[in-house]
């Protein structure tokens, strides 16, 4: 493993440990999806303003039409869409089935990464995506909601967004500007609509209480802004099916947060199912560093 793939995997894992802090924060508001997305998008268009604000500046200048392409526009739609309906699921059915139907990514990336890069599909390949699916299928044990099927399907779309998002920017003509000017778009166009709903008299996003103020801060910050601005960059050194099993650490990470958060004890289950789903991503890791 190269220092730059270590470096790229260190990064992912981190956002996927900010990103699993999601669940928790999103089901403790008490606004509609529609008024989390528009706080959450703000406070990151923000945050990932700050980040980038220097190649923001020289960039805007110097390659205007580029943040107006076709590519980069698909990308941010893309890219708004796994956001924004993360968020509804969330909001529609537990925080489990939403972020176990998310996590069906790496599924179609499996199949589809090799079609573009033109590449066989690994025997291992399969076996870990397999073994993950099945472990994060412990999760649920008994208690797998099918009350929301709305929900559980905003889920699925969200994660054949992730899959699309995460393929496209591994795509060759994807360079480093389209990556982090569609997440920016991407919340963009989130406040752009999500403003449109609340003038319309569809959504009311005004915090009950101060404090949810300061978690929706939070979520646009740092379970989003932050976190995307380290997957974007992790992800441009190693495939995109290796970061999205690497990111599986977050619906492991979920009960822990939702444990210390409302004191809701994992199942026994889900303590296996966790278990399989480190030990797959850290042979996987060690596999590659012999490699």
């Amino acid at each position: 493993m190269t220092s730059n793939t270590r470096r790229g995997s260190y990064f992912i894992l981190l956002a996927a440990l900010l990103w699993s802090t999601g669940g928790l924060f999103i089901k403790s508001v008490s606004l509609d999806g529609y008024g989390v997305s528009l706080w959450r998008s703000s406070f990151a268009a923000l945050t990932l303003y700050i980040i980038y604000r220097r190649t923001f500046k020289n960039d805007l200048a110097a390659h205007r039409e580029h943040w107006f392409s076709p590519r980069t526009l698909l990308m941010s739609f893309v890219y708004a869409g796994l956001l924004v309906l993360f968020v509804l699921a969330t909001k529609l059915t537990t925080s489990a089935n939403a972020i176990f139907l998310q996590y069906t990514a790496p599924v179609y990336v499996l199949f589809f990464e090799p079609l573009i890069s033109k590449t066989k599909i690994k025997r291992a390949d399969v076996i870990s995506v397999m073994l993950t699916l099945a472990a994060m299928a412990l999760f649920f044990v008994g208690k797998f909601d099918t009350s929301s099927v709305l929900g559980n399907i905003l889920a699925l779309i969200s994660g054949v967004c992730f899959a699309g998002y995460a393929l496209l920017l591994k795509h060759e003509n994807t360079n480093e500007s389209v990556r982090w000017q569609s997440v920016i778009i991407g919340h963009l166009i989130i406040v752009v609509v999500m403003l449109g709903l609340w003038f319309g008299g569809l959504s009311s996003p005004i915090p009950h209480i101060t404090s949810e103020l300061f978690e929706l801060a939070f979520l646009g910050i740092f379970q989003i802004g932050v976190a995307y601005a380290l997957f974007t960059n992790g992800i441009h050194y190693v495939r995109a099916l290796d970061a999205l099993l690497l990111s599986m650490i977050e619906p492991v990470l979920n009960p822990v947060w939702v444990y210390f958060g409302i004191g809701e004890t994992p199942t026994k289950w889900a303590i296996i199912g966790g278990g399989i789903i480190l030990a797959v991503s850290g042979y996987r890791t060690w596999k590659e560093s012999r490699a």
